[in-house]
């Protein structure tokens, strides 16, 4: 598998996590009481670890995305996990 088509894929996945688990990250209600997307609301939330210690805690790391990505990116390595995924 790709590399960038693998990182897509957990990209994905952590967006529907977080929307799931901590709420109106990307869905959120707009001035007329609709729900939108906010895609401006899930991208600083997702660089956030980046210029903030917040999420980086034990508890937080499960919604931190640079961590995500980091440990995706190690799991990938591994040519066990390239095996059992092709």
């Amino acid at each position: 598998m790709n590399i960038f088509l693998y990182l897509f894929i957990i990209t994905i996945l952590f967006i529907l996590y977080i929307e799931f688990n901590v709420g109106g990250i990307l869905i959120r209600s707009n001035s007329t009481g609709g729900k939108s997307f906010n895609f401006k609301s899930l991208i600083n939330f997702m660089i956030h670890p980046l210029y903030n210690k917040f999420l980086w805690n034990f508890k937080s790391l499960d919604i931190n995305y640079p961590f995500i990505i980091f440990i995706s990116i190690i799991f990938y390595k591994f040519e066990f996990f390239k095996k059992m995924f092709s």
